[in-house]
């Protein structure tokens, strides 16, 4: 189920090289450079709205594939933990919490009554000890905060994930990363970049400052997005077979 997420936020990802007429079939590096030439056929100021959107269009895809991993690891617990007082009391907490949080309408992604009621009879069976259970993953992936590392980490330790940095394989940076060798410094280095470019994101959103965003940083972004993207995957998917 999180590789199914994870194929669904790179198809949205592939998105933002249709926008040029692009075929996504091509490499990399033919795509920057056919980029390029359309920065240099049309100027940097008239392709500039097209690359902002791009950032912010990569951003949101980002943001719905965190919450699709979030609901699918924990529609996925019950069958390695079976019965819900086992399960680690930060996702208990987190569980608890955070439905209270949907009921009474506080943070973003307001939800229809009928999914509120479903929560409730979810969060009855679970205090019942009924089984199988089912978590209120829609409601502990509930978030109104931009997704920087810290937040990150603060968003999986909810599923009983101490420090997603810790889970996901760092190996795959190096392949986007070639003049690192040691993961620990890839690690740091995805971790600086995925800061930057929430602050790029909302640069953009909010329209503080110039952003000069070009068709190599584009490229760069999308590469990251799609290594992390696998890392979580693959890294909670290890995790969870060590339950």
């Amino acid at each position: 189920v999180l590789f199914v997420s994870f194929i669904n936020y790179i198809s949205s990802v592939a998105i933002c090289l249709v926008q040029f007429g692009l075929q996504t079939q091509r490499s990399s590096d033919t795509t920057a450079e056919t980029l390029r030439r359309l920065v240099r056929r049309t100027g940097q100021a008239g392709m500039q709205p097209i690359l902002d959107g791009s950032v912010l269009l990569l951003a949101a895809a980002f943001e719905q594939f965190i919450i699709d991993v979030m609901v699918a690891y924990a529609a996925g617990l019950p069958a390695i933990i079976p019965t819900y007082a086992e399960l680690p009391r930060s996702i208990r907490s987190s569980n608890e919490r955070q439905t209270g949080v949907a009921l009474i309408g506080e943070g973003p992604n307001r939800f229809a009554d009928y999914e509120l009621q479903q929560f409730v009879e979810n969060l009855r069976n679970c205090q019942t000890r009924n089984t199988p259970y089912v978590l209120n993953g829609e409601a502990i992936a509930l978030n109104d905060r931009n997704l920087r590392v810290n937040v990150l980490r603060d968003l999986f330790s909810r599923l009983g994930v101490q420090d997603i940095w810790t889970v996901v394989d760092a190996s795959r940076f190096l392949n986007i990363y070639p003049g690192l060798s040691e993961p620990s410094a890839a690690m740091d280095r995805a971790k600086n970049e995925l800061n930057e470019f929430i602050t790029t994101r909302n640069q953009i959103a909010h329209s503080v400052g110039n952003t000069t965003i070009g068709p190599d940083s584009l490229r760069s972004h999308i590469l990251f997005k799609r290594a992390l993207s696998q890392s979580l995957v693959e890294g909670l998917e290890n995790h969870a077979r060590s339950l």
